[in-house]
């Protein structure tokens, strides 16, 4: 949602155009009668993916390493890695407990990425980030139809009502979090005044929101200037391969992401169109 000369509303027409998605564009009329609890301003609009959904990351990550295990890997639980290096034909990985070597490694360490690999030549800002989820004081957030959104402008933001019908969590981009500082010491407390961009967007957007918030929570993303994933190998060391920097974007992209890596891990290539994220020939920051 959002003004139709925004450029992230162009670049999703764009794609919807060449690639002949399966979606609807929506006028604050049609806003107003199919989801009422969304509100559009002059020059608004919104475009509606039908095929959209959403996935339950805490079961997607136990999921995911159960698999893992039944496949043979060894998970090494509440292990923190503190030294990633090069040995010769192998890679080094120490812990508090010991080091091991392995042929190669792939590093999705996420904002600690600085921390573990200092001298990346490639800059990863890491960004703490607030979520907030608030009550309805309606029914219209959980009708039949319950899309997850993103509004561009003039707060760039996003949302989705919970599966459970009982709140809908809050977001928002980049430019409104403050830098995250040492990752190991990240500030969870959240002040009164951090709440406000968040009161003005549910008065001024979303005004069937009740205003005060029941949940809250900080974390961190990394983020690189382009707003591209870094992904492959790290200079002079093509058996550490690094995938970071998803500026917010990482998790719903894992399983394809996860192919990839373990091709340039194990063959020093892939076969997917991954050159415009590659680290290969990318100009340092």
């Amino acid at each position: 949602m959002g003004p139709t000369e925004h450029q992230q509303m162009a670049t999703v027409l764009q794609s919807i155009a060449e690639h002949d998605l399966d979606h609807e564009i929506l006028d604050a009329d049609a806003m107003a009668k199919r989801f009422p609890q969304y509100r559009l301003e002059d020059g608004d609009a919104a475009v509606l993916d039908r095929r959209a959904g959403f996935i339950r990351p805490e079961l997607t990550v136990q999921t995911a390493a159960r698999r893992a295990e039944q496949l043979g890997a060894r998970i090494h639980r509440y292990t923190p890695v503190r030294e990633i290096t090069p040995v010769g034909n192998g890679v080094e990985i120490r812990t508090d407990d010991d080091a091991e070597r392995f042929d190669a490694v792939v590093v999705t360490v996420g904002p600690w990425v600085n921390d573990l690999l200092p001298d990346l030549p490639w800059e990863v800002d890491i960004r703490r980030l607030i979520s907030a989820w608030y009550v309805p004081t309606t029914d219209a957030w959980f009708g039949e139809e319950r899309p997850a959104f993103i509004r561009t402008s003039p707060t760039h933001c996003y949302g989705l009502p919970s599966p459970d019908g009982v709140s809908v969590k809050l977001g928002l981009s980049r430019a409104l979090h403050r830098p995250a500082g040492d990752p190991n010491e990240l500030d969870r407390t959240v002040q009164p005044g951090e709440l406000d961009i968040f009161t003005e967007l549910l008065r001024r957007h979303l005004p069937e929101l009740h205003p005060d918030p029941t949940r809250l929570s900080v974390y961190m993303e990394g983020y690189t200037e382009s707003s591209r994933p870094l992904v492959g190998p790290l200079p002079g060391a093509d058996n550490v391969v690094l995938l970071a920097g998803f500026s917010g974007h990482g998790f719903k992209l894992s399983p394809a992401f996860g192919d990839v890596a373990a091709d340039l891990a194990l063959d020093g290539t892939s076969s997917q169109p991954v050159d415009f994220v590659s680290t290969v020939g990318r100009t340092a920051a």
